[in-house]
């Protein structure tokens, strides 16, 4: 049986007898990616290893650091789309 069969089973149980369905398969599946991702890290800390920044990221942080204020790209408002009013 697979995930699906099972999670069909489970409906129909869980209607017969008046409960909550269960979630579809793979509902949860990034958010449990996430936090196991989180405790490692958490634990890296622990034993006093330092996550190192990969460098695409560091690229990123100095160009926006870098720009000046008032080179700000200019916001377009909601729900304007090129009207005289806006």
């Amino acid at each position: 049986m697979d995930a699906t069969q099972q999670q069909m089973f489970d409906s129909y149980r869980a209607a017969r007898r008046g409960e909550a369905a269960p979630p579809a398969p793979g509902t949860y599946e990034m958010e449990t990616v996430r936090q196991i991702r989180l405790w490692r890290e958490f634990l890296a800390v622990l034993d006093g290893r330092v996550k190192r920044v990969k460098r695409v990221k560091r690229r990123r942080r100095g160009r926006a650091a870098r720009r000046p204020a008032d080179a700000a790209v200019p916001r377009v408002q909601a729900g304007c789309r090129g009207s005289v009013g806006c």
